[in-house]
């Protein structure tokens, strides 16, 4: 399959994560900073981020091997820092530093810098090994930092392994997890909530083709959790940016994630004189009982909608309290959070709640382990930061708390503006298929952080809108992976993944993605299989189990539409400053990567 030309270099994609998950078992590079072109290379922290890893057993090689020839430098790696990147449409860039690194005996040239107005970047450009292709990845939570490392679900892909791609990474616009730095700059809520990843890949593709005299030949973005979200905007704002897109546990719903489910799930885990009613010792047990009820002979819940637990099943005697039963008052707030965020009138505020089997997990997401609530539990701090300074054009009052949030139809249509900004719910990929390009979308099943009904539910309305399940396939799969959390990143089991393969495989050899296994590599049981394969999911078919409470998401008030997007901009009033606004008019000829 022949590769999309554009106009700029570099061709499409990256991701990453609400939680910081993946880690070492899915890294394959060792970087080491060298002081100047010429010198041997020594220790560094920015290369300190790529480390080697061995592959799990039972992971065979991918059959994705490239064989195109080496693309080599046109210019030299320092010499990057002298040119004027300022002048590129959409994105003018600064170039901080030009050096050369080495990995698993491999060069590279690693380029930091920033993008107008301040989002920072490291992309890391091989200078021996390139064969043309270009990976970008996306951030976690509320980014913050640049988080360069190996591509996520790329494990033992022979392109990452073998050192042959470019691979970039922002920090989304601003520094730090918190939120002050959206207090007062709407421009900076608009870089995290759509542009900063269509602004990294103009820059990159342009200093790419500074670098080696051409752009990539195809291009990828890689991303889970909030890189999962922009992998979404990307396809949905941004369709000629890259060849393939590798969306992971997206937080689709970014704005009803935090101030509904978020916000839901520290609330009814409050007692009304602040302590926590359901605590951490009490998560083995109820998953336990999870399991019994509904996972089949291999310990694997296949999923969730099917699941027909009843909490109260393991109430404890009355009078009585242990680690091994719930009492009324936790059996009241595990069926809430299954249920996920409702309104009086029983409307689901968010797309479902924790799904069964996902239990265990909630340890540190929104149930904590001691006297630190709700303040480490990281459903709390994110709805914090979120609400008072990222999400409202005014922005509530230094009193405001989590408890001045209201579950009703009123304030659920509070969110409709930032919707706009924050959300990735167009269900329109048209350009994105005419464009040529492939999309997989993955995530487990038993997502403590990002509940995967919302998922399911997008895929959904994506094929209605895209003339059917059978048309979608064409341009994108979905694959929901039982027993597997938040990106993948734990388990019970945990496995290992590798969808970039499966993905450059459909992009440049037009070989569509068919079933993926995946090997068990942590928490495995005596009964637990040694993979795990799973196969296109298909949204389209009803799962509805009496008494499920996993069945909440088809509730739902909110909906999918085209043209929801608000696009926002700021211009010079000369004395009087800048000025800023936003509409739901697409810029006529926005930059194209």
């Amino acid at each position: 399959m022949k590769a999309r030309r554009t106009r700029n270099p570099v061709l499409r994609r990256s991701g990453l994560r609400l939680l910081a998950v993946l880690g070492a078992s899915l890294s394959v590079l060792a970087v080491a900073l060298a002081a100047s072109d010429g010198a041997a290379p020594a220790a560094s922290p920015s290369a300190a981020r790529l480390a080697s890893a061995p592959v799990p057993a039972g992971l065979s090689p991918s059959p994705s091997v490239s064989t195109a020839a080496v693309i080599d430098p046109a210019i030299p790696c320092s010499s990057l820092k002298g040119i004027d990147f300022t002048t590129v449409q959409g994105a003018p860039t600064q170039i901080s530093s030009a050096t050369l690194v080495t990995s698993n005996g491999a060069a590279y040239c690693d380029v930091t810098g920033y993008i107008a107005p301040q989002t920072q970047f490291d992309l890391l450009l091989p200078t021996t090994t390139w064969h043309g292709d270009y990976v970008q990845e996306g951030c976690g939570g509320l980014c913050g930092n640049v988080s360069l490392g190996t591509p996520s679900v790329s494990q033992n892909c022979p392109q990452v392994v073998n050192n042959e791609v470019a691979i970039a990474a922002d920090n989304a616009g601003h520094q730090g997890s918190g939120g002050a730095w959206g207090a007062n700059d709407p421009t900076l809520r608009a870089v995290l909530g759509y542009s900063s990843e269509h602004s990294l890949a103009l820059a990159s593709k342009a200093i790419i083709k500074a670098f080696y005299g051409r752009g990539p030949t195809y291009s990828y973005f890689d991303g889970c959790s909030t890189g999962g979200r922009q992998a979404l905007m990307l396809a949905q704002r941004y369709p000629s940016d890259f060849n393939g897109i590798l969306a992971g546990s997206p937080t689709i719903f970014e704005s009803q994630l935090t101030a509904e489910l978020h916000i839901w799930e520290v609330l009814i885990n409050t007692d009304a004189q602040g302590n926590e009613i359901l605590t951490s010792n009490k998560l083995p047990a109820l998953h336990a009982a999870v399991q019994k009820t509904c996972a089949n002979s291999q310990g694997l819940i296949l999923d969730p909608r099917a699941c027909t637990f009843n909490p109260a099943s393991i109430q404890c005697a009355p009078g009585t309290d242990s680690s091994t039963c719930l009492t009324p008052a936790q059996v009241n707030t595990v069926r809430e959070a299954y249920l996920g965020p409702t309104d009086p009138q029983g409307g689901s505020l968010y797309p479902g709640g924790e799904p069964y089997g996902s239990e265990l997990a909630w340890a540190g997401a929104w149930v904590t382990a001691g006297p630190d609530w709700p303040s480490g539990a990281a459903a709390a701090s994110l709805a914090v930061a979120y609400m008072k300074f990222a999400f409202f054009p005014t922005n509530p009052p230094t009193s405001f708390t989590l408890s001045d949030w209201k579950f009703t139809r009123a304030y659920f249509e509070k969110l409709t503006p930032v919707s706009g900004i924050y959300n990735a719910t167009d269900p329109n990929l048209t350009q994105f298929r005419n464009d040529g390009g492939k999309i997989i979308i993955y995530q487990g099943w038993e997502d403590q952080l990002v509940p995967p009904f919302g998922t399911v539910a997008y895929y959904n309305a994506v094929a209605k809108y895209m003339g059917g399940y059978e048309a979608t396939q064409q341009f994108s799969r979905l694959y929901m992976i039982p027993a597997q959390y938040h990106c993948l990143g734990g388990g019970d089991p945990q496995v290992s993944a590798n969808f970039l393969s499966p993905l450059i495989d459909w992009v440049q050899h037009g070989v569509a993605p068919g079933s993926v296994t995946m090997p068990v590599i942590a928490n495995a049981h005596p009964y637990s299989p040694t993979t795990i394969t799973v196969s296109a999911f298909n949204p389209t078919i009803p799962v509805h189990a009496q008494g499920s409470l996993n069945d909440n998401y088809t509730k739902y008030i909110g909906g999918f539409k085209s043209g929801y997007e608000l696009w926002c901009s700021s211009k010079s009033n000369g004395a009087d400053g800048m000025s800023y606004s936003c509409s739901h008019r697409r810029p006529s000829a926005p930059a194209k990567a």
